[in-house]
């Protein structure tokens, strides 16, 4: 009895943890995982004592989420740190917030099934303080875990702690929990983590990136010598050869090959592949990963045995496009432009015929002549060493070259005959097409509506073409609008609002008494009595002249129509002031025979049509009160009675 009391002691004692590193070799896959997911991420039921809260968590509740400040317990001082994402950084996903204050109980239990005897594995996750340093009156309660293994019976397989959680104006991650070796005939452990704080405000927590999984030696693999990721072109050469190697730990170890097509989120064993070395079979496409396991080799096939090297990801680019060998003409005396390259090349280069060779993107042969002809390659050299090689034969014939005569200015509405000649004789091509009678012509006739720019091709038998410009300067017509007629009281002056159009226009009013300036557009016209004034434009370019006239039309008094007949026959149908020039309406008021306001209108060119509320009124004198506003702030009132007649 007392020698099985000893062995039990011996191995508890040997299993619990201390506080350095975890895992001195490799891990692998893990058999537990709890991240917490990510939005809409729900506790599975079983997993903690605490209960679910809908905000801040209040004493003895914890709350899933990746966005969270302004928390504070129960004193509600809000003072714990920023919750911003997981411990991984990334922003959108989930980590757990417990306030355990005052509140024993447990943080996260599960039970890791299928294990393996005598084989070490490491329970852990990464937690960090909420309290700053004046949380809580600046004497918090600190939070202190506590990580037990224990077999199904009960028994306690391993327990280590954090130790007090130290407060911090930032919050920080780090890794806690324990690793042990399974004892004989244990394949199934439950692991848990548990609070136990001290009476008193504080012991808030975040957990996150909870796993258990197996630990080993170290493994590592590489690649034709590297543990760099093999991106290459399918036409690669080189070996692809990985090798695996690990450190002593295992008694009798076993290797076994991975893949993944999924970026390493599920691995399948490559049937056997079980050497330390494996020449990856060579493909024309696709991404996979790879990765060396290891373990004892009556373990090997349980999956939560094994060890797993760092992974590998190899990617294999399709070859770039290939173009069929192609013929390409060249012409006596002219640049020949080599078809273009892909823009997607890291590098070209071209190689012809007389030692030719450029690695520009737009590789030009000069002057062509005879000699030229022959076989020009073209090397387009790729990411991941991918070559692209194309080939075009360069055929020579006799160039052409074209001449045009000088074109001259035009009015609008005018034509003009455009004319091409080449040497060698050939079609014509001109563009744009619009304006001209026929645009596949030597000499067809312009009619453009504005300055327009031809381009002339001509390509003879060959197929070799030489191109030339025309320009013909359209010149605009004089166009002139002396604007509306205008009206004012005498000693009143009105801004002719007069617009002159065209190309090198000369304009002028007259007669030119009673105007500010005759050679404005919108001069000041003041004259004591009725006067039409003409405005004349021409042009200077010989594209004619034009003439518009306006009426100052002169009152001694403001003209109000004592009658009107609101009958529909469009003679007299309205009431209203005449408008004038520099006069603002303030208002213009009727009332009928009883003092009743039947309309008002304070815009000169509103109108009474003798209606009110849609309503003709009767034959009658109706009152009506005018108020105008003059120039200088003048103020005009006018009142009288009108007479609607039927």
């Amino acid at each position: 009895m007392k020698f099985s009391f000893l062995l039990a002691c011996l191995f508890f004692c040997f299993s619990i943890s201390s506080k350095g590193q975890l895992c001195n070799g490799n891990l692998g896959d893990p058999i537990i995982d709890m991240d917490f997911g990510a939005s809409g991420f729900v506790m599975p039921p079983g997993i903690t004592t605490y209960d679910i809260a809908g905000g801040c968590p209040n004493r003895g509740e914890y709350l899933i989420g990746s966005f969270l400040f302004g928390c504070g317990g129960n004193l509600n001082d809000h003072s714990w740190l920023p919750m911003i994402g997981d411990h991984t950084r990334n922003l959108n996903g989930n980590y757990m917030l417990v306030n355990a204050e005052s509140t024993a109980g447990i943080v996260f239990t599960d039970t890791a099934n299928n294990l393996c005897d005598n084989t070490n594995y490491v329970f852990s996750a990464w937690i960090a303080g909420a309290l700053q340093n004046f949380s809580c009156g600046g004497n918090p309660v600190l939070a202190n875990l506590y990580f037990t293994v224990k077999a199904l019976d009960g028994t306690v397989l391993a327990l280590d702690s954090t130790g007090y959680l130290p407060v911090s104006d930032t919050r920080t991650w780090k890794q806690y929990g324990l690793s042990f070796v399974t004892p004989p005939n244990t394949p199934s452990v439950i692991v848990s983590i548990t609070a136990k704080p001290q009476f008193g405000c504080g012991s808030a927590f975040v957990i996150d990136d909870i796993t258990f999984r197996s630990c080993g030696p170290a493994v590592n693999i590489t690649l034709d010598g590297s543990t760099q990721a093999g991106d290459v072109c399918a036409d690669y050469a080189n070996p692809f050869i990985l090798q695996g190697a690990y450190s002593a730990g295992f008694a009798d170890p076993v290797v076994q090959w991975q893949s993944s097509l999924d970026l390493g989120k599920t691995w399948a064993d490559i049937p056997g592949e079980t050497t330390p070395v494996y020449a990856i079979p060579k493909r024309l496409t696709g991404a996979i990963d790879y990765r060396m396991v290891i373990a004892e080799r009556g373990s090997i096939n349980s999956l939560n045995c094994r060890i797993a090297s760092n992974p590998i990801h190899t990617d294999i680019h399709p070859l770039a496009a290939h173009k069929p060998p192609q013929n390409i003409i060249g012409c006596i005396g002219k640049d020949l432009l080599l078809p273009a390259y892909d823009p997607s090349a890291l590098e070209v280069l071209w190689n012809g015929p007389n030692g030719y060779s450029s690695a520009n993107a737009a590789a030009i042969v000069p002057n062509v002549q005879y000699a030229d002809t022959g076989l020009y390659k073209l090397k387009e050299t790729f990411y991941f060493g991918c070559v692209s090689l194309d080939s075009f034969y360069l055929k020579i014939f006799p160039g052409t070259t074209i001449s045009v005569s000088p074109t001259y200015p035009i009015c609008e509405g005018l034509s003009e005959n455009l004319s091409a000649s080449s040497s060698g004789g050939g079609t014509y091509k001109w563009s744009p097409s619009t304006g001209l009678s026929n645009d596949a012509i030597p000499n067809p006739v312009a009619r453009p509506t504005d300055s327009t720019e031809y381009k002339v091709v001509v390509t003879n038998s060959f197929g070799c073409k030489d191109s030339a410009f025309l320009k013909i300067n359209v010149y605009r017509k004089p166009v002139v609008n002396a604007g509306p007629d205008k009206v004012i009281l005498a000693g009143d002056s009105a801004i002719l609002n007069g617009t002159v159009k065209g190309t090198a226009v000369d304009f002028a009013w007259s007669p030119p008494v009673f105007l500010s300036d005759a050679h404005l557009a919108n001069p000041l016209a003041f004259p004591p009595e009725n006067k039409f004034y003409t405005l004349s434009a021409f042009s200077n370019v010989g594209c004619g002249s034009a003439v518009d006239n306006v009426l100052v039309k002169v009152y001694s008094d403001i003209f109000i129509p004592t009658a009107f007949t609101p009958n529909g026959d469009g003679k007299n149908d309205r009431f209203q002031v005449l408008p004038l020039d520099n006069y603002k309406l303030v208002h213009l008021i009727i009332y009928n025979r009883w003092g009743q306001l039947i309309f008002k209108a304070v815009d000169k060119y509103n109108a009474w049509d003798g209606s009110y509320q849609g309503i003709i009124q009767p034959t009658g004198a109706y009152i009506y009160h005018l108020e105008l506003l003059g120039p200088g702030n003048r103020k005009v009132i006018k009142q009288g009675t009108v007479m609607l007649l039927h």
